[in-house]
């Protein structure tokens, strides 16, 4: 940047600053010139000041950054050249009316209106407006320009996220007023934003329905207030009906750090509580009802086996038997199942991979004497886990043995482990498992009546690995047999 007084030119001629010498100079007004020219040439906001004909009389150069024009390219040139076509007849008509009445409460500091930039595009900008106070023939206004895309775009990107969210979401004050809610609640409720803006979020439509949940939002807004994040399941009043939500609080900070606002957040889950409760009702029925008929049944059809002389009646007995057994071990599976999804989110802690893993191994040689289970040595590796770690390794590896066609099966499993996961291989010699097996455990297709698998233990695998962050994985060797891999997350030191 050239000296100030340089830059200012020479008002003899035509000058280098933006103004010329058959027009007012603003800043001649000032006793302080040179401090004024100075701080227009060195401001980054564009500077703009015009006479009371519209004649714009200064330019500063960082209106090229703002509006693309240079300085000599403005001056002398009406207003209107930067004002979009629609808007210039209401800027006339307000300046007119201002020099005409001399309306002091006009509020010209940082209004917001779109200006138009040399290539033709509208810029939205914060103009702040104000007269010279010794300017009287011509009176002179000068303008301060800033570019404010950048925030408008931010807006607009807020804009977007908080209205097509699904979850129900809104804005507070510290003190718990609402500030501003979403589309997803307006639609929800059928009310209009003003008749919840304003209102204390515990005397709010949902809300107010019970005191319990006008205590719950109270209890919500005082913790996030002090820094905290607050969580809690209500029942609040919906559009049409009662809903069940997942309710938070959190608070939101300004660039000093200091809480601004509240943003409080709900999320329908009636329907998943529904589920949860007809799971309950199924658990129940399978602990009960059915494991007691089934061995019923299966005491009977012992009976029977070991009464009758026919021997065509006594395999029907023993194969009623057998049945009997294996449902009511489907049964037991179907029971874990439920308790892993009921019981979810348990706490996780490190567990030791190799005592877990050897037990397993050890058990499942016991139960199928005729397999063959390879154990590789696996160290002392360190797992995020809990008690039903074993219940994984036992469903995936005695998959392999039981649907295996060969009379002595061999199941070889594999460690490996990398900083953050470690991997469990069950490799098998048997026909692998059929694409009906797979549905929903190892693809993502849906679950249907046709498509879907009979058993029941890989499910209950994936489930319990799903609850720790880990996954399950199956590859279909070219030969025959087939591999899945448990992978866990890996620990490094046990607790004390």
């Amino acid at each position: 940047m050239s000296n100030p007084d340089e830059w200012a030119g020479d008002r003899s001629g035509s000058s280098g600053d933006g103004t010329v010498d058959s027009l007012p100079d603003p800043l001649a007004t000032h006793d302080e010139g040179s401090f004024f020219r100075q701080l227009v040439a060195n401001t980054t906001e564009g500077v703009l000041t015009i006479a009371e004909d519209h004649t714009i009389v200064f330019a500063n150069p960082a209106i090229e950054d703002v509006l693309g024009y240079a300085p000599e390219e403005l001056v002398g040139k009406s207003k209107l050249t930067v004002i979009p076509e629609r808007l210039q007849q209401a800027h006339v008509a307000g300046l007119e009316a201002y020099i005409r009445t001399g309306d002091k409460h006009i509020d010209w500091d940082g209004v917001e209106l779109p200006a138009v930039h040399k290539d033709g595009h509208e810029v939205p900008v914060s103009i702040s407006l104000w007269e010279h106070p010794r300017s009287e023939d011509p009176r002179l206004f000068t303008g301060l320009f800033r570019d404010i895309s950048e925030r408008k775009l931010r807006e607009r990107r807020f804009e977007a996220v908080f209205n097509n969210t699904y979850q129900f979401t809104g804005l507070l004050d510290r003190e718990g007023t609402l500030l501003e809610v979403n589309e997803t609640t307006l639609s929800a409720t059928g009310l209009e934003r003003d008749d919840l803006v304003g209102t204390p979020l515990w005397d709010s439509f949902w809300f107010r329905s019970t005191d319990r949940a006008r205590r719950i939002a109270r209890d919500g807004v005082e913790c996030a207030r002090e820094g905290e994040f607050f969580r809690e399941e209500v029942r609040v009043q919906g559009g049409d009906r009662t809903a069940i939500i997942d309710f938070s609080v959190r608070p939101v900070t300004d660039h000093r750090g200091e809480i601004r606002w509240l943003l409080p957040e709900g999320r329908d889950i009636t329907g998943h509580r529904t589920r949860e409760q007809h799971l309950h009702v199924l658990h129940r029925l399978l602990r009960h009802n059915l494991r007691n008929d089934l061995n019923v049944i299966s005491g009977y059809a012992e009976m029977l086996a070991s009464d009758v002389d026919d021997d065509e009646f006594r395999t029907y007995a023993a194969e009623i038997a057998a049945t009997a057994a294996e449902l009511i071990d489907t049964t037991e599976t179907a029971k874990k199942l439920a308790d892993s999804t009921l019981e979810r989110h348990t706490r996780q802690y490190p567990v030791a991979l190799q005592p877990v893993l050897s037990a397993v191994v050890d058990e499942l040689r016991d139960t199928y004497p005729e397999s063959t289970i390879v154990r590789p040595d696996d160290g002392d590796l360190l797992v995020t886990a809990d008690e039903r770690l074993a219940t994984v390794f036992r469903e995936v590896i005695e998959n392999a043995i039981e649907h295996a066609d060969q009379r002595h099966p061999v199941a070889k499993l594999g460690v490996t482990a990398d900083a953050e996961t470690v991997d469990v291989s069950v490799t098998d010699d048997g026909p692998g498992i059929p694409e009906t097996e797979q549905t929903g455990i190892f693809n993502e297709e849906p679950v249907t009546q046709t498509d879907h698998g009979s058993g029941l233990g890989l499910w209950l695998a994936e489930l319990i690995l799903d609850d720790y962050g880990g996954s399950l994985a199956y590859d279909s060797r070219s030969a025959n047999g087939s591999r899945v891999t448990i992978s866990l997350p890996r620990q490094n030191t046990l607790e004390n």
